[in-house]
């Protein structure tokens, strides 16, 4: 797999430090898997992390500090931590995935948006004002051209597309945010499909796709 788009450092870093939602951790997870280069970029974030720890000047704790942390430990009931587990991609599809798709991509009930666009959106994820969505875009279709309020992360699954930025195959991930307004086309092929994270509405730059907003919901 040839990656050749990934997330900025800047989207690196707050992920380190656990400042991103939920549905950016999930997109930003599922992309590492592929990516050596962005695992070796998270390891030297968390190193950093730890540097920054070590020369922060320490706190003083109270008296009955230490005594009051083991009585809510003791407080607290007995909960089986359960094993990590190493997400391994199925049929292309990151293994971090595999529990909101038990039955695989091919078995979802996608939801039509417009000709040659359907999405299957993931819910019980904390995605601030945005959401977790699986987009499927038929080859050749284009999505209407928007900006977005917040930010945007997008991993491509399976196939590709293309927009101002470049061509976005599987594993690439585009960091998105505010500053830009794209057009995306689905190369010919196969379908692309991508898993989608928002904290934030799109803004939709035509009339008529500002009007099917609504019905679209993102």
């Amino acid at each position: 797999m040839n990656i050749k788009h990934h997330p900025d450092d800047a989207t690196i870093l707050a992920y380190a430090a656990g400042a991103v939602t939920e549905g950016f951790s999930l997109v930003l997870a599922a992309h590492m898997e592929s990516c050596p280069h962005c695992r070796g970029r998270m390891a030297e974030a968390n190193a950093l992390g730890g540097e920054l720890l070590s020369e922060m000047q320490p706190a003083a704790m109270s008296a009955n500090g230490l005594e009051d942390v083991w009585s809510r430990i003791d407080s607290e009931p007995d909960e089986e931590i359960p094993a990590a587990t190493c997400h391994v991609p199925v049929d292309g599809v990151p293994g971090i995935l595999i529990p909101y798709l038990p039955d695989g991509i091919d078995s979802l009930h996608w939801r039509s948006l417009m000709p040659g666009i359907r999405q299957h959106v993931i819910n019980g994820i904390e995605s601030g004002r945005g959401s977790v969505r699986l987009l499927s875009i038929a080859p050749g279709t284009i999505i209407p051209h928007h900006t977005h309020l917040g930010g945007e992360l997008t991993l491509v699954i399976k196939g590709a597309y293309t927009d101002e930025m470049g061509c976005f195959q599987s594993g690439d991930l585009a960091d998105l945010d505010a500053s830009v307004s794209h057009q995306p086309v689905a190369e010919s092929g196969e379908p692309c499909i991508c898993l989608i994270a928002t904290d934030d509405r799109l803004r939709f730059s035509g009339v008529f796709s500002r009007m099917l907003q609504p019905l679209i919901g993102i």
